[in-house]
């Protein structure tokens, strides 16, 4: 299960995976693509129909399958991006101005974008609602 997918200044992207944190010489783009190519899809069609349906303007969370909804803290357009599973996260708490997010895989990392975090957490309920009702 993937916890996060982050993408650092040297274009790289480090995805922290079944407790194994994998250093990849790729895109975002072209990682995720990959992974939904299986549901013959891609990223930009998965962002439009999200949008088109949510009527989400930025941010787009990412429903890839039933243990992977990726929380954009912050996008992939940007030099730097940060993208958290929902499914993998088992608690969060605020300290200071930073908040503390903990993986059911045991480690935690540390964010500054605390409202990033609770708007998509505020998205992906609406989101996981949306997608479990039509079960």
């Amino acid at each position: 299960m993937i916890d996060y997918i982050i993408k650092k200044e040297d274009n790289r992207i480090y995805v922290s995976q079944d407790n194994c944190y994998l250093a990849l010489d790729t895109t975002f783009q072209k990682y995720i693509n990959k992974i939904l190519l299986k549901k013959l899809t891609n990223l930009e069609a998965l962002e439009r129909c999200t949008r088109k349906v949510f009527g989400f303007k930025n941010k787009i969370p990412l429903y890839l399958n039933q243990r992977t909804i990726l929380m954009c803290i912050m996008s992939y357009r940007m030099p730097k991006s940060m993208y958290l599973n929902f499914y993998a996260i088992s608690k969060f708490e605020k300290l200071d101005n930073n908040l503390i997010v903990y993986f059911h895989s045991g480690h935690c990392l540390k964010l500054e974008e605390c409202h990033a975090f609770n708007n998509q957490m505020k998205k992906v309920r609406v989101l996981e609602e949306f997608i479990y009702f039509d079960l």
